[in-house]
């Protein structure tokens, strides 16, 4: 498992703090939850992301079989130059 982003879960905490009124003694529960929470959308980015790769995999395999010609990959937008530094 990736590495738990303990920044994140360090400003849910304080914002969980803020929300219920910044409440004594509750650091703990507000750390908890917040860590249940990074764990939870974690999970589903996961899924998110192995479903649109198992998504792909079968648009392709359909195209292949049905004889349409592969497509190629997007072109990246061009980004625009900086603007020079003044001073």
């Amino acid at each position: 498992m990736v590495e738990r982003d303990e920044d994140w879960i360090a400003k849910r905490a304080y914002a969980l703090w803020e929300e219920e009124g910044r409440p004594d003694g509750r650091h703990e529960s507000h750390w908890q939850e917040a860590a249940r929470a990074w764990e939870a959308l974690y999970v589903s980015a996961s899924e998110t992301s192995a479903n649109a790769v198992r998504r792909i995999r079968s648009a392709k395999i359909i195209a292949e079989q049905e004889g349409l010609p592969p497509q190629p990959a997007p072109i990246p937008t061009p980004r625009r130059p900086r603007a020079p530094k003044k001073g």
